[in-house]
């Protein structure tokens, strides 16, 4: 006869139960910060600025790649061939850089690199239709509401324009790192000063309702998005931070179709 062993009782309901992982759970982010080239960024500089954007959601455009600015944003974005090639040393370092598509690249883009089609024409939040457009910062905007979807996109140095002053060279201020590098466009505002040219190139996101897009610059002549200073834009910068390279990694996948 086969002895009846009594089944013990649970320690714990499994409602008590809590599974422990060592992964912790992603926290999807809801504000992101370009940094533009503008001259209003120094007084953000001023301000501890880099530090305060340390393993935040932040992309950079163009030379904000300078290893003596910003060294490793989220993401750095381009859109000109000059740029790529003249600067693809301190490209390679980076986590993570996305850009137009050239063909003329195709034969030296770095394994760090995605290239999307571009519209120069069009804006379309899904970016169906390419991204827009053919200049940096309205490239690094519509990518950035594509990526972030819901939430807060501040951009700093946004400023479209010189601020009165001129350099040792006697060249207009354009850009915050004037006098650290020189590329072709440091001093030129012809393009800025053309009337209407800023909130014409900028308009299109003015019906943005997902994501509310701040421009870090009281100077700027870029009308479409409200203003605030850079005591401000600290106040609403949130403490959250981010694994850099998870967020790497979920940009990569959202833009998996997207990829040429």
């Amino acid at each position: 006869m086969k002895e009846n062993k009594k089944i013990q009782k649970p320690l714990f309901k499994p409602e008590e139960c809590v599974v422990y992982t060592d992964t912790p759970k992603f926290k999807k982010p809801n504000q992101l910060i370009i940094i533009g080239g503008g001259v209003s960024v120094r007084t953000g500089i001023e301000k501890g600025l880099w530090d305060k954007l340390k393993d935040k959601y932040v992309m950079g455009l163009n030379y904000s790649c300078n290893s003596k600015i910003f060294p490793n944003p989220t993401l750095q974005c381009y859109v000109d061939t000059d740029f790529y090639t003249n600067e693809i040393e301190k490209l390679k370092p980076l986590g993570l850089v996305i850009g137009k598509w050239h063909k003329i690249l195709e034969n030296i883009k770095l394994p760090n690199t995605i290239m999307l089609q571009v519209n120069d024409k069009t804006y379309t939040r899904n970016l169906s239709e390419g991204v827009y457009s053919g200049l940096v910062g309205m490239f690094g905007l519509a990518l950035a509401i594509y990526l972030l979807n819901i939430g807060a996109i501040f951009l700093l140095g946004f400023d479209f324009g010189a601020d009165g002053n001129r350099d040792s060279k006697n060249r207009n201020c354009t850009h915050f790192y004037q006098g650290d590098l020189n590329h072709g466009g440091i001093g030129k505002i012809s393009f800025y000063n053309a009337k209407g040219q800023a909130d014409l190139r900028f308009g299109c996101f003015a019906q943005e309702k997902m994501v509310k897009i701040y421009n870090v610059s009281s100077n700027s002549r870029i009308n479409t998005f409200e203003k605030i200073n850079y005591e401000t834009f600290f106040s609403m910068l949130d403490n959250n931070t981010y694994d850099q390279n998870e967020l790497r990694k979920r940009i990569k996948q959202k833009l998996k179709e997207k990829i040429l």
